[in-house]
């Protein structure tokens, strides 16, 4: 049977539904990605394999860590330190911070008035430059960031031997997650 992601006689989507579902999108993968990882067991997560982050756990923290990072510039808050210098914190404290995180980013997006997604935050982004950048650009960097960051935990978990990862691409979460 043919479906839609949307009914045939329903107008396009708005700009703000569209930015909203990326960040609810996002809230969702990441979900989906720690309840997997949750799964496994933490020394695998912190073994060092080949890639730019050397495990699983360093991955997310540093998911979690610009993703809190683009939000405090969202809410014109000036963001500290990377929380991921000198981190102790163990594997579970990792996943439920990115969870917790990740609703923490939708809360804001769907609380924001529509008009504000456009309004642009100064940014000072570390070695590059002081920027004026609108907050739907600041939600669609952090979508996109951590969509490239959570290929990155499978594919290392791939290599640690996990053949069981979920799916978290977008086009799974608009036709059979979404309007469930």
């Amino acid at each position: 049977m043919l479906q839609a992601t949307l009914p045939m006689n329903a107008p396009a989507a708005s700009f703000t539904a569209n930015i909203l579902d990326q960040v609810r999108y996002n809230c969702w993968a990441n979900t989906t990605l720690v309840n997997f990882l949750r799964t496994k067991s933490p020394e695998l997560l912190e073994k060092n394999v080949a890639s730019s982050y050397p495990s699983i756990k360093a991955t997310l923290l540093h998911i979690w860590n610009c993703q809190d990072w683009w939000l405090a510039n969202m809410r014109h808050e000036k963001p500290g330190i990377a929380m991921s210098e000198g981190f102790q914190g163990t594997v579970e404290d990792i996943l439920a911070g990115l969870e917790e995180n990740s609703r923490e980013l939708l809360r804001y997006a769907e609380n924001l008035p529509a008009a504000q997604l456009t309004d642009t935050c100064l940014v000072a982004i570390p070695f590059t430059g002081d920027f004026l950048i609108p907050r739907f650009e600041m939600m669609q960097q952090v979508v996109m960031h951590s969509t490239y960051h959570r290929g990155q935990a499978v594919t290392i978990g791939r290599q640690l031997g996990f053949t069981d990862a979920p799916n978290t691409d977008l086009m799974w979460y608009l036709l059979l997650v979404k309007n469930k």
